[in-house]
């Protein structure tokens, strides 16, 4: 208690009772005990009330690291759907691309058998007027 020893606690009641006197000291203990009872529950009291707020504080920074924490895995999420996004789309224009080149030749084939058959025509034509 406080750091007092026997020899020290019986050196104070010595000097309590020399001061006080036998008749004034037990109401003068009873005060000093009701006075350290008052004084410790106000300090248990506040001892709770900064835990509590330390308390607070600590879920209040934990709270801000997840926080942080969730912003960042949302915004690889967010990079991760946009680079898969981005391949579906180059995927996608590979595949129109072939289709293009395959219209292409079908119409150069077309084309091909179209002047073909024009040249026929014309060499039909001039075999028949001849």
């Amino acid at each position: 208690m406080f750091g007092i020893g026997f020899f020290e606690f019986i050196v104070i009641a010595i000097v309590a009772i020399i001061f006080l006197g036998p008749d004034k000291l037990p109401s003068a203990i009873i005060k000093i005990i009701k006075t350290f009872k008052t004084f410790s529950k106000s300090i248990n009291e506040a001892k709770t009330v900064i835990e509590q707020e330390l308390n607070i504080e600590e879920l209040k920074e934990d709270s801000k690291k997840y926080r942080a924490l969730l912003e960042q895995n949302t915004q690889k999420i967010k990079k991760t759907i946009s680079s898969d996004e981005l391949s579906v789309l180059q995927q996608s224009a590979k595949e129109v691309n072939s289709a293009l080149e395959d219209i292409k030749k079908a119409n150069q084939d077309n084309l091909g058998d179209i002047k073909t058959d024009d040249a026929r025509s014309v060499s039909e034509t001039l075999e028949d007027k001849n």
